[in-house]
């Protein structure tokens, strides 16, 4: 089934200013003037997040689910997830895996950690829905590539150790920097141009600020008016986000707790003003804490975040490693695995 329980998600910018066009699930649909994926999302399921939508027309809509154009056609999902007409997209042809070398199977080492859900999460099934995505591409590429992934529960030391030491070729998932817009670039995520390369985005998420409904700041489209805030950002969170819109400290104060939940705690109590998070984490908070229409999602102060896979330069097999990544998962969005390996994920999560 489609996830549910989202409630926070879905307010993305309008396709001019009519108002939406009816709208059923299971069929295909074509943007109308005054579209919004939120909008057709509520009128062919109800209280539905518009992710779902998204992630089943990723290949047209692409990595922006506000960038959804009049005349485009758009597959809603059935109540069982298929999609219209062929239950997944059309298959294509899959990038050819090189033969196996006179040294046999390379052997690539990923590494990932916990406390990510739905994207990574040990005791999830496969590990989560990124680690799902992850290990499906690479299994398209055997047998040239062997490819082990391995949980390791302290993300600084992805970054700080393993990576550097070659101990793993690979970690995810991370937000992908916009390296070619230096001015944007905190000192962390400008380090991390310098000494990683990035794969294609194995899957994109919406990143919003988070705050009581109550508050002005809830329908401000001015980050300006979160200056002299206190903004929750929990513990080994990258800021790229708030960075790129000025809500960098001293602008503002970071609370930086371990647990995102006590981001929730200190909002509704008054200790902060609001939160930097993934909106799909943020309703699930959100629901798990019954917090209902106490907190909201700022409709207009959302930014579209790519997550990857990072290769540390300095490892002798980083090319050949990037390469493989982003031939496998060329490979599971041709093939139409992309989709039901989240849709499944999703499904599972949310006991649907």
């Amino acid at each position: 089934m489609i996830p549910t329980k989202m409630t926070i998600a879905g307010a993305l910018l309008l396709v001019g200013t009519a108002a939406a066009q009816a709208q059923e699930a299971c069929s295909v649909y074509t943007v109308q003037r005054g579209d919004s994926l939120s909008g057709i999302a509520r009128t062919a399921y109800g209280s539905i997040s518009y992710q779902a939508l998204w992630d089943a027309n990723r290949t047209v809509i692409g990595s922006n689910p506000n960038a959804i154009l009049v005349g485009m056609d758009l597959k809603l999902p059935c109540a069982d997830g298929s999609l219209p007409g062929s239950g997944t997209v059309q298959a294509s042809a899959t990038t050819p895996v090189p033969e196996v070398g006179a040294d046999g199977p390379v052997q690539i080492r990923l590494v990932t950690g916990t406390d990510y859900p739905p994207f990574t999460q040990e005791d999830m099934p496969g590990g989560g829905i990124y680690t799902q995505l992850v290990r499906a591409a690479m299994d398209t590429m055997e047998p040239r590539y062997e490819t082990s992934i391995t949980f390791v529960n302290d993300w600084d030391a992805h970054l700080e150790a393993l990576l550097p030491a070659h101990a793993f070729d690979g970690s995810f998932p991370w937000l992908k920097p916009e390296c070619d817009k230096p001015e944007t670039l905190t000192p962390t995520t400008s380090a991390r141009c310098e000494t990683l390369l990035f794969s294609d985005p194995f899957y994109e998420i919406v990143n919003g600020l988070i705050t009581r409904s109550d508050s002005p700041l809830a329908a401000t489209s001015d980050y300006d008016d979160f200056h002299g805030t206190s903004i929750c950002l929990p513990e080994g969170y990258v800021d790229a986000p708030l960075a790129a819109g000025g809500l960098v400290e001293p602008v503002v104060t970071y609370f930086r707790p371990a647990n995102p939940d006590d981001c929730f705690s200190a909002l509704m109590a008054g200790d902060i003003q609001a939160i930097s998070l993934e909106i799909v984490q943020a309703d699930d908070i959100a629901g798990r804490l019954r917090l209902g229409d106490a907190v909201a999602s700022n409709p207009t102060l959302t930014m579209v975040k790519l997550m990857s896979v990072y290769v540390d330069k300095s490892n002798p097999k980083a090319e050949q490693v990037i390469e493989a990544l982003n031939a496998g998962l060329k490979n599971i969005r041709d093939s139409g695995l992309w989709f039901t390996t989240v849709r499944d994920g999703f499904a599972a999560y949310y006991g649907d």
